[in-house]
This record gives structure tokens, sequence and C-alpha cells, in this order.
């Protein structure tokens, strides 16, 4: 009541005094009756124009607004606000819930949204449109029926670091600080396949599925997609009818839906599959893997088939959560694991066994390590026979030995058979060595290790050279 007051008081006051002064000037006015009658209809004309003109002079300084139907929409507006019949004002930053609405009215209304945030309108009856980054003007009777964050999200989920998510209640714990606990631990809570429990934090990074820079927004934004985030929200069956809670907010499914995948694919695995000592083919194993097919999951359309207990399938299968992101408008990004709780009888069965089963995987993982040196060094070696090969020969080009005149061949040798045969030997090592020289200066490792061997071949090729000239 005060601000409205306040408001008045700064745009009518102006106008008050105007009139007032109008008004003594009618009365005062030495003339007659009628010129000042005329008089007084033409300042007031005059008045009611100049403030209009001032109105809409100054409503294109109060909003950042491009194009006439915006200016012309920005004086309306002001016009809506001065005479107390305007809808909500907002403001909506990062994609948060808007500060407090000024409302009078179901009016038309302004709306302001940041670079980060989209919204979408409803009136009593429907959804009516998408809204993105800029200044909005409403219909009558629009207002948001939620907001999205165009950024990068974030979600985590399961118990903070410092929790135990299976000690009982501590004596200085309150029943509702015991009750958050448990809750937060049962949002990631799994139990393997031979009954053991195990509690993480899940990390899942995620954002709307847009285009950077599409929608006059640096992070990107597509009217489809924020329309799809929110009226595709889930119900939460669980909880009662009247709980707010029941809605499941768009950018908390990413995060619920890493905990589905993430307690079905512990339901087929056992605790030694988990932390296995070593490693088997065609089976899931480790947690890095688990996390691997956690995010094929979530990102992909189709990931490896999986049968009950952990072995894979010939092909792969549509992804039920990848559909339903999608369906949403929502692009996961990387899903993480961190923090894995288990309970202290079964830290203890698994250090035990690590202990009675290191020297084993040890000896198993020598001799892979072995077959693997062993390989490669084999493979090296006919790699440098290769290499050594194909440059030692690089100056014969498609022939390697000069063919021989078939005369020669005819007659018992001769000297012309002898000359010939030492010509073509000659020649012949005469490019055997300067291939030789071609990889060394080729490689410079090998260049700076047979510096003496390089100086030996150059001194050959010289004397060759020399005597047959």
């Amino acid at each position: 009541m005060r601000s409205g007051f306040k408001r008045y008081k700064t745009i009518f006051l102006p106008v008050i005094l105007g009139l007032v002064i109008l008004l003594g000037s009618f009365l005062l006015a030495p003339e007659g009756l009628i010129q000042r009658s005329l008089r007084f209809i033409f300042n007031l004309t005059l008045l009611g124009i100049g403030t209009a003109l001032w109105l809409a002079f100054f409503s294109q300084f109060m909003l950042p607004v491009r194009g006439l139907q915006d200016r012309i929409n920005a004086f309306l507006h002001l016009i809506y606000y001065v005479t107390g019949t305007h809808g909500p004002f907002a403001f909506i930053e990062n994609g948060q819930n808007p500060r407090p609405i000024s409302k009078t009215s179901d009016g038309p209304g302004l709306l302001v949204l940041d670079t980060a945030s989209a919204a979408l309108l409803r009136t009593n009856q429907r959804f009516t449109r998408a809204v993105g980054p800029g200044v909005v003007f409403t219909q009558p009777g629009e207002q948001i029926a939620d907001v999205v964050d165009l950024r990068l999200c974030s979600q985590i989920i399961g118990p903070r670091p410092n929790e135990d998510p299976f000690a009982p209640r501590r004596p200085e714990e309150s029943q509702a600080e015991y009750e958050s606990r448990v809750r937060r631990s049962n949002e990631t809570r799994a139990v393997t396949r031979d009954n053991f429990e195990i509690i993480p934090q899940i990390e899942v990074i995620f954002r709307l599925d847009t285009r950077p820079g599409l929608g006059n927004s640096e992070f990107g934004y597509d009217p489809s997609a924020v329309e799809r985030a929110i009226l595709g929200q889930v119900v939460n069956a669980n909880l009662p009818l009247d709980t707010p809670n029941r809605l499941i907010r768009w950018d908390q499914l990413p995060a619920q839906l890493a905990a589905e995948v993430w307690r079905d694919l512990v339901a087929r695995l056992t605790l030694d599959d988990l932390f296995p000592l070593t490693l088997k083919k065609q089976r899931v194993q480790g947690l890095a893997n688990v996390v691997q097919i956690i995010n094929e999951r979530l990102t992909q359309p189709e990931v490896l088939d999986l049968d009950i207990t952990g072995n894979q399938k010939n092909g792969k299968a549509p992804s039920r959560e990848y559909q339903i992101l999608v369906s949403r408008g929502i692009k996961v990004l990387s899903v993480n694991l961190f923090n894995v709780k288990l309970r202290p009888e079964t830290d203890r069965e698994l250090v035990n066994r690590w202990n009675s089963g290191w020297l084993t995987y040890a000896r198993q993982e020598r001799e892979q390590i072995d077959i693997l040196r062993r390989t490669l060094v084999e493979e090296a070696r006919h790699q440098a026979w290769n290499i050594f090969i194909e440059t030692a020969t690089c100056d014969f080009g498609d022939e390697i030995l000069p063919s021989l005149p078939d005369s020669l061949f005819a007659s018992p040798p001769s000297s012309d058979y002898n000359a010939t045969l030492t010509e073509t030997m000659r020649s012949t090592l005469l490019r055997l060595l300067r291939g030789h020289l071609t990889l060394l200066h080729e490689r410079p490792n090998l260049k700076t290790l047979t510096y003496d061997e390089e100086k030996q071949i150059t001194e050959l090729i010289t004397l060759l050279e020399a005597r047959y000239l």
C-alpha cells in the first residue's frame, strides 16, 4: 500500500501540479469566459499530449527493447503501471524462482530473464508458451508455470562425505537429522545379488538438449526443449497427493534415473564382481565398468544387453533411460560415483580376501605382463626388420639386381662376363650402402648412436666410387 502511494505520488504529482496551474490561470485571467475556456482547453490538451510524449520518451530507456513493436509494448506497459492495471512484474535470474512478483491485477505483465534462464507461461486453463532470455511482455492472465536453468547443471544425491549411512542414531542427533540421513542413504542404496549393501554418492552433469548460442543465449535456448522439460514432469506415486514434492522437477530426473540404473546393475552382480581380484571377459566387473555402463545408458540410444547375472549378450538393446531423457529435452554429459560406502563387516571381508589372494593375483598379473612384453618385443623386431629392408633397398627402385645379357650365359665365362659381374656387384653394394646411409639420416636417434658406423659407410662409398671410376 505504501509502495503504491509512493508510485502514484511520483507519477501524478507533476500532472496534478500542472492542472492546478491551469485552473489558477483560468480563474485569474482577465479575459472573458469564452476566451479563458478556449485557453484552458488548449492548455489542458497540450498538458495531456506532453504527458503522453514524456511517458513515451522515458519508456524507451526503461527496458532493453528492440524493434518498433517492443517499444510500443514498453510504452503501453508503462501506462498499465501508471493506471495500476498491470499484471505480474518479475526478474528471473540463473534459472531460479523469480523474485517477489509485483502484481495488482491479472492484466498484461512483464518478465525479464537473464541469459541463463527460460520459463514456461500458463493461464488458469492451459499452458501458453515458452519464453527465453530477454524482455517478455505477458498477456492478460499469463503467469509463470516453472523456470529452467540453461547452464550446465550438476546434481549430487546420496549420503554426504562425512556421513556413515549404516550407523544407528547417535545421542546428539535429532530425529529429523536422523531421518534426513536415512533418506539421503536410501537415494542410492543398492543390494548385490549375494545380499551386500552398497551406498555411493552419484553425481550427474547435464543440461537442456540444445546448442550453445541458440535463441539469444550463450548457453542455448530451445523453446521445445523447455516445454518438454517442464510439461513432462514425473509423478512420484509413493508420496501423498497433497505433498508439494510429488511432482519431480526436470533437474531432478537425471540423478534419479542414474540411481535406478545403478541399483539395477548392482542387483545383477555379486560383491566379487564389483571388487574383483581378476577380470573376466564378456562380463561386467569392477566399479569402473559399472560407471561406464551407467553413462552409456543415459547418453546413448543403444547399449550392451546384459542378462540377470551381468553377462553380456550378443547385440545391443535400446536404452530406456536415454529415451526418457530425450522425451524430456534433457542431455546427460557424464555420471560419476564417489565415496562408495560398505558395511564395516563387508569392508573387513574384502580386506581379508585381498590379503589372502594378493600373491596369486600378482603372479597372474606378472604372467600377463611377460606375455605382453614378449609380444611387443617380437612385433618391434619384425617392424624394425621391415623398416631396415625397405630403407636399405630404396635405391634399387623396382629392380633389385640389374639383369645380365643372355649372351654371357651362352658361352663359358670370359673376361667380359667377369667385368659385367663385377660391375653389377659393385653397383648393388653401392646401392645397399646408400640405403644404409639414408636410414641413418632419416632417424636422428640412430644417427647419434652410430656416428662411427656412418663415417665408415661414407668412407666405403667414397672408396668404391673412386676405385672404379
